[in-house]
């Protein structure tokens, strides 16, 4: 009879200690099933897997325009240098100066502060600063809006945007900490907009 040690338990997959746990069931194996019982319990393989929350329509379509955004960075890395290493040899004269990655740690437009701390619904941004100036593009829900209400903000210093508006007059609710990272900006309803004056803004900031 062959002689299952703990060594060969451990050994075996998961789906091949499983399989023989289910042998040794039916076989009455009382022992042999316990301990494989126990090497599974110790690689937390018997909880059962739980099902993922299918995403609201909210989450879907913020999910959806973070990945859009994404991409509009992603092209602008293309034509652009928004290397963290040239914005710091590029801003070396600013005490404290701190690099803005482009996006998220899983590619993606990266949470913003105001979705952070529940002000609102949604916003999810990708950003490059340099010096003193910083450019912002990102999608915008207020607090229980209708998802239709989004919108696309630029943001960045007005000499940098062509008809800024002062950021209170697009983000009436954020604090002044809020709306950083600039004083000025413009909303656009749809992204393709939004994302040539996101360009303009580049061309200048790293020119």
């Amino acid at each position: 009879m062959y002689e299952w040690t703990d060594e060969r338990l451990e050994a075996l997959s998961t789906p091949e200690l499983k399989n023989l746990l289910g042998n040794a069931e039916r076989k009455s194996a009382d022992d042999l099933a316990a301990r494989c019982k126990a090497v599974l319990e110790a690689r937390n393989a018997l909880k059962p897997n739980r099902l993922a929350k299918p995403r609201t329509e909210l989450k879907e379509f913020e999910h959806t325009v973070a990945d859009q955004i994404a991409a509009v960075g992603k092209e602008m890395a293309a034509k652009y240098d928004l290397s963290e290493e040239t914005a710091k040899a590029r801003s070396a004269d600013v005490k404290g100066f701190r690099a803005h990655k482009l996006l998220d740690s899983r590619g993606s437009a990266k949470l913003g502060g105001m979705q952070r701390d529940g002000s609102v619904a949604i916003e999810r941004y990708i950003s490059y600063r340099r010096g003193n100036d910083t450019v912002y593009l990102g999608v915008f829900l207020p607090k229980d809006a209708p998802l239709e209400d989004h919108a696309f903000h630029v943001l960045a210093p007005a000499a940098l945007l062509s008809g800024a508006k002062p950021v209170a007059e697009i983000r009436p609710t954020a604090t002044e900490k809020q709306k950083q990272p600039a004083g000025s900006g413009l909303a656009f309803a749809d992204l393709a907009s939004a994302a040539v004056a996101f360009d303009a803004a580049l061309a200048k900031i790293t020119a």
